[in-house]
């Protein structure tokens, strides 16, 4: 239940985020919105206030804004002056910008909140274990996260690196661990899994046991959580970009795209381990969807973009015929990626 309930929160937030991009910069455009839903037919909930038909569908998992003028009844007609075909170029281009800027949005305020009130997790310097690896020596050997390590084989050990050190210098020999559990003390002896790394000056190999450093949160606060929200923003729009860059260029591989039910799963899974990280996936999906959705694809907003600058170019409007065609070769892109996904989806799920 944890799972439906916040997948359905996390597509909703981002959907409705989106079109109302769309909705509130149509409007101050001048352009008639005649319908703005949320969800997909059928609807359970139909208000109309003043031009425009609000409603909520009964399938959740999406949205839409429907602009004047978007059907083929006005196709050969000359465009009335509320619909988009009648605006300006830089309206036009500024509604179809207006729904990933705002998905941009979302994602600052809600690292915002995280940095400000949860904070970004950093390493701590002691020799605190934060987490154990399923199967590892130190699961086998029963190490706890919150353990901390006082001693190996009677030498004192003063930080995670000391800690590090040691163990990575001693694979397959067994050591004995000194540590501090709930204000007890235990000894616990463990043998370093042998594990061969490359590096700038040749292959090694290393000790490793399987355990991770503790994370510590430390809240900024409300203004010096702005910049550092920024600063994340940046980072996140630069490895999203950097990945659909990977998936033009070098192609994709199982596992690097996930649909519905990768996105379920992973909303299951940050709801579950607490509202910051909760907050931090829902903002990432934003930034995410923000970005898929400047593609240069006829049946995105990148697309539209592209026509708009091409028509800018030809100094000429494109038929509606021509549109027609060009978004429906788009369409058939997306529902071939939307295939892909879904089988690489269900490859996922079964561990195939």
């Amino acid at each position: 239940m944890t799972t439906l309930v916040s997948t359905i929160i996390v597509i909703s937030v981002i959907v409705f985020v989106h079109e109302f991009g769309h909705f509130a910069m149509s409007k101050l455009g001048g352009v008639r919105v005649e319908k703005f839903s949320l969800g997909f037919p059928p609807a359970i909930f139909k208000k109309r206030v003043g031009e425009t038909l609000y409603s909520i569908g009964a399938i959740p998992f999406g949205g839409y804004v429907k602009l004047a003028g978007e059907d083929a009844e006005r196709a050969d007609k000359p465009p009335l002056p509320y619909e988009l075909s009648a605006k300006p170029k830089w309206i036009r281009a500024s509604i179809m910008l207006a729904g990933p800027l705002m998905n941009f949005v979302l994602a600052l305020i809600l690292f915002w909140a995280v940095i400000a009130f949860h904070g970004m997790g950093s390493m701590s310097e002691t020799a605190v274990i934060g987490g154990i690896v399923e199967g590892a020596p130190a699961d086998s050997a029963g190490l706890e996260p919150l353990d901390s390590i006082v001693a190996i084989d009677g030498a004192p050990v003063a930080s995670w690196n000391d800690l590090s050190e040691i163990i990575h210098a001693r694979p397959g020999e067994a050591v004995e661990l000194s540590l501090v559990r709930a204000g007890s003390a235990l000894a616990v002896k463990v043998i370093p899994k042998p594990e061969k790394i490359s590096s700038d000056s040749g292959e090694a190999v290393i000790g490793l046991i399987g355990i991770q450093p503790n994370i510590v949160f430390e809240p900024l606060g409300f203004f010096k959580a702005i910049p550092a929200s920024f600063s994340l923003l940046y980072e996140v729009l630069g490895s999203m970009v950097l990945f659909f860059k990977k998936i033009f260029s070098s192609g994709v591989e199982k596992g690097d795209i996930g649909g519905p039910i990768l996105i379920a799963r992973m909303a299951g899974a940050s709801a579950k381990a607490g509202w910051a990280s909760f907050l931090f996936f829902l903002a990432a999906l934003s930034v995410n969807l923000g970005i898929l959705n400047l593609l240069p694809l006829p049946a995105l907003d990148g697309g539209q973009l592209v026509l708009i600058g091409i028509e800018a170019l030809r100094r000429k409007t494109l038929s509606f015929k021509t549109r027609i065609i060009i978004q429906q070769l788009g369409f058939l892109f997306i529902i071939a990626l939307m295939i892909y996904i879904t089988f690489s989806d269900v490859s996922l799920l079964f561990g195939k």
